[in-house]
C-alpha cells in the first residue's frame, strides 16, 4: 500500500470535515500554524483564529472522547493508521509440519498417544495388577483394550452394559474375537495412570496429581504437528463425571452439566487442539500459580507465541489488560466479548438509554500515545428489554460495519467473532458424538477416556490433510476412520490369540475368523474332539458280527487327526505340552 503526501491527507481530511462523515480523524488541538495551513488550502486564507473558534474546537475534542474510571482515554473515531502491525502479520504457514507426516492410520492416533504414554501406562497398571493378584498386561493387549473402547465409541456402545456387548445374540464379533467379557473388566479396574505409592505426597501440592504425568506428555506433543492458521479460540469443554472428585464442576450451560473442566487453544478452522490445561480446583499447599484468567490464557497461547495470530476468547477472559499482554509481550492480537464491570471501559459504551435497535458506538485506543490499538464496540441487538453487547478487539481498529443488506447492521467485530468463536465448542461436540467414555467412579479413568477421544480427533485431521483424497465422497468419513483405526489396534492381538485357540468355544473361534477373514488351523495333535459322535473304526474292524459291533462298541467323540475317524480312547494316545515347550515346538517348526 503506498503512502500518501502530506497535501492528499490535507484534502482527504478537510472533504471528510464538510461531508460530517463518520470516518473522521480524531480531532486534536493544534497549533495556530496548522490551523492557517488547513485554511490555505479551503482557500480562505485567515491570518489567525479567533479565541471563541478555539473554545468552540476544545469542545469538539472533549465531546470526542471517552474517559474512563481508570483515568484512560478513548476517541470516538478511528485514528489513521498507515500499515499492518506486526502483531497482526503471521508469518508461519498453516498446515502440517514435518512431524505430522504419517503413512497409515495407527501412526496417525499415535502421533498423539505415544508409545512412551502406553508403556507409562502398562508400566503403572501391572504394578497395580500384582497387588490385585491378577495377570498383568502387554503392549499388544493394552493397545486392543484402547480398539475395543474406539470400537464402543464408534457404535455407540459406550452405555451398554459389558454383559451384552459379549452376548451370542446381542454382541459383537469384535469383542468376542479381541478378549474375554472377564479379562476386559479386569484390564478397567488394574488401569493407572501414575505411581500409587508416591501418590499421596504429590496430591499434597497437586489434585491432579493422578493423571498429571499421562496428561502433560499428550499436552506436549500436540502442537507439534500441526501448524495453526490465523483464527484460534480459547474455552473450555466439560469432561462428564458424576463420582466424587474434589474439583469437579456444574456449569449449567455445557451438556451434561458435571464434569472436570478442560480448558483448550484449539485451531477455528480444523478444529485441531493445540493445547489443554485441566482445572484442578485450588489448593492452599500448592506453589502459587495464578488462576486467572489472564494468566490461564497465556499459558494455553504458548505454543503460537510471537506467530501474529488471533486469539477468539469469551466474556470470563477478554480484558484490556489481556489484550495490552498479548500485543506487547505475546505479539498476538484478541477478539472477544467484554463483560460490562471490566476495567477500562467507558461508562458511554454501557449505557443503553436513547439508543437505537441494532446501533453501535466505537471508542478506540489513540496509538500516537503509545497505547495498543484497541477497539470496543457497544451494539444494541435487544430492544425489549434492551441491552447491549460489548466487544473488543485489537486486530480490527475501525468502524466498519458488515454487509449493507444485514438488517441487523452487525459490526466488521462481531461477525469475525461469530465465525472463528466455534472451535472449542465443535470439538466437544465431535468428541460426544463417538466418545469412548464408559460409567466409572473413578475421575482418572474418565480423564483417560477423553485423551483416547482427543488424540483420535487430532489423528483424524492429520491423517486426512496427509491424505486428503481418502474416502472424500463419504459423508461418515470420520467414522470410517474409527472403525479402521480400532480394526488396526485390535489384529495384531487377535492374531496372537489365534496361535493357541485349545479351549476356545466355536462360537469365540468362528468370530476370530471373521475379524481376520482366514481359517484358524487349529495345533495337530494325537486326537481332536468334535461336537458329533461315532464308533471307533478300529473296535469295528475286530467285530465278527455286526450284533457285536453295535452291542459292544460304544461311541466316542474323539476323531483321529490324521485319518480323520472316530477312535477311542483306548487306540488314541493322548500327549501333554506345557506352553513354553508349545512356543518351542512351534519356532522350530518354523
Amino acid at each position: 500500500m503506498s503512502r500518501k503526501t502530506t497535501e492528499e491527507l490535507l484534502e482527504e481530511s478537510t472533504d471528510s470535515e464538510t461531508e460530517n462523515n463518520d470516518d473522521d480523524d480524531e480531532v486534536v488541538s493544534e497549533p495556530e500554524d496548522q490551523c492557517i495551513m488547513r485554511d490555505e488550502v479551503d482557500g480562505d486564507e485567515v491570518e489567525s483564529s479567533s479565541e471563541e473558534d478555539l473554545d468552540n474546537l476544545s469542545e469538539i475534542e472533549i465531546s470526542d472522547k471517552y474517559f474512563t474510571s481508570t483515568g484512560r482515554v478513548y476517541v470516538s473515531k478511528p485514528p489513521r493508521i498507515s500499515r499492518r502491525a506486526a502483531q497482526n502479520i503471521v508469518k508461519e504457514r498453516e498446515g502440517l509440519r514435518s512431524e505430522g507426516k504419517v503413512a497409515t492410520i495407527i501412526e496417525s492416533f499415535e502421533k498423539f498417544f505415544t508409545p512412551e504414554i502406553v508403556d507409562s501406562i502398562i508400566k503403572y497398571s501391572n504394578e497395580e495388577a500384582i497387588r490385585q493378584k491378577v495377570p498383568g498386561t502387554s503392549r499388544l493387549e493394552f493397545l486392543a483394550y484402547i480398539g475395543l473402547l474406539i470400537f464402543m465409541g464408534k457404535e455407540s456402545d459406550s452405555k451398554t452394559a459389558v454383559t451384552d456387548l459379549w452376548s451370542n445374540i446381542s454382541g459383537r464379533f469384535v469383542y468376542t474375537a479381541t478378549m474375554s467379557r472377564t479379562r476386559f473388566q479386569q484390564l478397567t479396574k488394574i488401569i493407572r495412570f501414575d505411581d500409587k505409592t508416591t501418590r499421596n505426597e504429590r496430591r499434597e501440592f497437586d489434585k491432579f496429581a493422578a493423571m498429571r504425568e499421562v496428561f502433560n506428555k499428550m499436552n506436549s506433543v500436540l502442537p507439534k504437528c500441526y501448524s495453526a492458521g490465523m483464527h484460534t479460540v480459547v474455552d473450555e469443554m466439560l469432561s462428564l463425571f458424576r463420582g466424587r472428585c474434589p474439583f469437579k464442576v456444574f456449569m449449567k450451560d455445557k451438556p451434561g452439566k458435571y464434569g472436570i473442566l478442560i480448558r483448550m487453544l484449539t485451531d477455528s478452522k480444523s478444529r485441531y487442539v493445540i493445547s489443554m490445561e485441566p482445572y484442578a480446583g485450588k489448593n492452599k499447599n500448592a506453589a502459587q500459580q495464578t488462576n486467572s484468567a489472564t494468566a490461564i490464557v497465556k499459558r494455553l497461547v504458548h505454543p503460537i507465541n510471537n506467530s501474529g495470530r488471533n486469539v477468539t476468547t469469551d466474556r470470563y477472559y477478554t480484558s484490556v489488560d489481556l489484550a495490552e499482554d498479548l500485543w506487547n509481550n505475546h505479539k498476538l492480537t484478541l477478539v472477544g466479548t467484554l463483560q460490562a464491570n471490566r476495567k477500562h471501559i467507558p461508562q458511554e459504551l454501557k449505557e443503553v438509554s436513547g439508543r437505537e435497535l441494532y446501533s453501535s458506538k466505537f471508542a478506540f485506543s489513540d496509538p500516537d500515545n503509545g497505547s495498543v490499538p484497541i477497539t470496543i464496540v457497544s451494539y444494541i441487538p435487544r430492544d425489549k428489554p434492551k441491552r447491549n453487547l460489548l466487544m473488543l478487539s485489537t486486530q480490527h481498529y475501525d468502524d466498519a460495519i458488515g454487509a449493507q443488506s444485514d438488517p441487523k447492521k452487525k459490526t466488521v467485530i462481531n461477525l469475525y467473532y461469530n465465525d472463528t468463536k466455534g472451535g472449542v465448542d465443535t470439538v466437544d461436540q465431535m468428541v460426544r458424538k463417538y466418545s469412548t467414555k464408559r460409567a466409572t467412579r473413578r475421575w482418572p479413568v474418565s480423564i483417560f477416556y477423553t485423551l483416547v477421544d482427543i488424540a483420535a480427533l487430532n489423528g483424524y485431521t492429520t491423517f486426512i490433510l496427509n491424505f486428503p483424497d481418502w474416502n472424500k465422497k463419504k459423508p461418515n468419513q470420520r467414522r470410517l476412520y474409527l472403525h479402521e483405526l480400532g480394526l488396526k489396534l485390535v489384529t495384531p492381538y487377535i492374531e496372537e490369540r489365534a496361535r493357541k485357540v485349545t479351549g476356545l468355544q466355536k462360537c469365540v473361534i468362528s468370530a476370530m475368523e471373521g475379524i481376520l477373514k482366514r481359517k484358524i488351523k487349529q495345533r495337530s495333535g494325537a486326537k481332536e474332539v468334535h461336537v458329533g459322535k461315532g464308533l471307533c473304526h478300529l473296535c469295528t474292524r475286530d467285530c465278527r458280527s455286526k450284533i457285536e459291533k453295535y452291542n459292544k462298541v460304544s461311541k466316542t467323540t474323539i476323531i483321529c487327526s490324521v485319518c480323520k475317524r472316530y477312535t477311542c480312547g483306548k487306540h488314541s494316545n493322548k500327549t501333554v505340552v506345557c506352553s513354553i515347550c508349545e512356543d518351542g515346538c512351534e519356532e522350530s517348526d518354523v
